[in-house]
C-alpha cells in the first residue's frame, strides 16, 4: 500500500488500481475553481507523485459532474487585489509548476490523463493543455475567457495552446474568449476521446491508464521526457541528444525493466514490470 499525502477536503487522492493516482478537485459548488492555497496544495501533490516510485500514471478530474475545473477562483482574486491595493490578484506566491501544479511543469515524468465532465475553462483548459491524454463527455466545454475578465493566460497554457492548436484557432480562442465543445476540441486533436454524457469519464481514463501501466514505467517516463524536450528545445537533434545524455537515460539503460522486457519477448511471455529504476544524478555515479 502507498501512503498518500494528507490533503484538505478540497483535494481527494486515491489509487483505484495499482500504480495509478487519481486526483479529484473537490469544490463542486465553485465549479472546481482553484484558489491560491489549493493551487499550492496541488503543486505539493504532483511533486510527491513525481518522486513516488509506485505512481506510474496520474488521472486528474473534478467532482460534481458540472465542471472539470473552472480555472482560477476569481472571487479570491478580487479579494486579494482589494486587500493589496491593486498590486496583484493572489495573496500567495504562485508555484513555478503553474496552474493546478501542472500547467508549467515542463519536465513532469509521469503521464497525466484528464477526465473531463463539464466545464474546463481558463486554468482548467491550461491543465488540459498540459495533459498527455484527455477524455471528455459531449457536454464538456473548453476555452480561455481570461481576457473577458481582465486576466491573461499566464500559467504556461498560452505557449502550450499555441503549439497544440493551429495558430489561427488558438488566436481566436485566446483573443475572443470563445468556448468550444468537446466535439470541436476533438476535431482539433485537443481531446482524445468524446464520451456520451452518461458515461463515467474516470472509468475511461482508467482504461488508458491501465494500458500505460502495462508498459515499462522506465520506458514510458523516458518517452514522455523526450516529447517534452521536443517541445522545449530549439532543434530535433538537440532534443534527442539531451534525452539520451540525461540521468533518466542512464537509469533506463541500466535498470532491470529493460532486461524484463527483452527477456519476456525472447521467451514469448508477457512482461511483468517492476517500479522504475532510481534516477541518480551523474555527479553521484
Amino acid at each position: 500500500m502507498v501512503a498518500l499525502p494528507t490533503t484538505s477536503k478540497e483535494l481527494i487522492l486515491s489509487m483505484p488500481v495499482p500504480h495509478v493516482l487519481l486526483v479529484t478537485i473537490n469544490r463542486p459548488k465553485n465549479f472546481n475553481s482553484i484558489h491560491p492555497a489549493l493551487n499550492n496544495e496541488m503543486d505539493a501533490v504532483f511533486n510527491w507523485a513525481e518522486q513516488e516510485d509506485n505512481v506510474w500514471c496520474i488521472i486528474i478530474t473534478g467532482a460534481g459532474g458540472r465542471a472539470f475545473c473552472a480555472g482560477f477562483d476569481l472571487v479570491s482574486g478580487h479579494k486579494a487585489r482589494t486587500k493589496n491595493g491593486g498590486q496583484d490578484y493572489s495573496d500567495q506566491p504562485v508555484a513555478k509548476s503553474g496552474f493546478g501544479g501542472v500547467s508549467n511543469r515542463n519536465q513532469g515524468r509521469k503521464p497525466l490523463i484528464a477526465a473531463v465532465d463539464g466545464y474546463a475553462v481558463g486554468g482548467g483548459s491550461e491543465i488540459i493543455a498540459a495533459s498527455d491524454i484527455v477524455v471528455a463527455t459531449e457536454k464538456s466545454k473548453f476555452g480561455f475567457p481570461e481576457a473577458k475578465q481582465g486576466m491573461i493566460v499566464s500559467s504556461g497554457g498560452l505557449a502550450r495552446i499555441v503549439r497544440s492548436l493551429p495558430y489561427q484557432v488558438a488566436a481566436e480562442l485566446l483573443l475572443t474568449g470563445r468556448m468550444i465543445t468537446a466535439k470541436e476540441a476533438h476535431g482539433y486533436g485537443f481531446v482524445n476521446k468524446v464520451l456520451p454524457n452518461n458515461a463515467n469519464v474516470v472509468d475511461t481514463a482508467l482504461e488508458f491508464a491501465k494500458a500505460i501501466t502495462e508498459c515499462s514505467p522506465d520506458a514510458v517516463m523516458m518517452t514522455k521526457k523526450g516529447m517534452l524536450l521536443a517541445l522545449e528545445r530549439e532543434s530535433l537533434t538537440k532534443a534527442r541528444d539531451d534525452l539520451m545524455e540525461s540521468d533518466e537515460a542512464h537509469a533506463w539503460k541500466t535498470g532491470n525493466n529493460l532486461t524484463i522486457g527483452l527477456r519476456a519477448f525472447a521467451e514469448k511471455k508477457k512482461a511483468q514490470y517492476e517500479n522504475p529504476a532510481p534516477v541518480v544524478p551523474k555527479s553521484r555515479l
